[in-house]
């Protein structure tokens, strides 16, 4: 099941942080960011989603197989 998690965890945080990395690149355009400062900003906050995405699959993994599933 924890393997099952990572795997959720990885498809949608890929997909959520690739939106994320769309979405602030958009915003930060509108805001006179250029070049490398745009790209950088935009992978940062992708990274952190992904991160994000990543951890609360893997905690809701670990709960599951802890105390609902027997």
């Amino acid at each position: 099941m924890l393997i099952f998690s990572i795997v959720i965890g990885i498809v949608f945080g890929f997909i959520a942080a690739l939106m994320a990395f769309v979405i602030t690149w958009h915003e930060y355009e509108k805001h006179k960011f250029t070049g490398k400062r745009l790209f950088k900003e935009a992978f940062q906050t992708a990274i952190f989603t992904f991160g994000i995405f990543l951890l609360l699959s893997l905690l809701i993994g670990f709960l599951l197989t802890r105390f609902v599933i027997k």
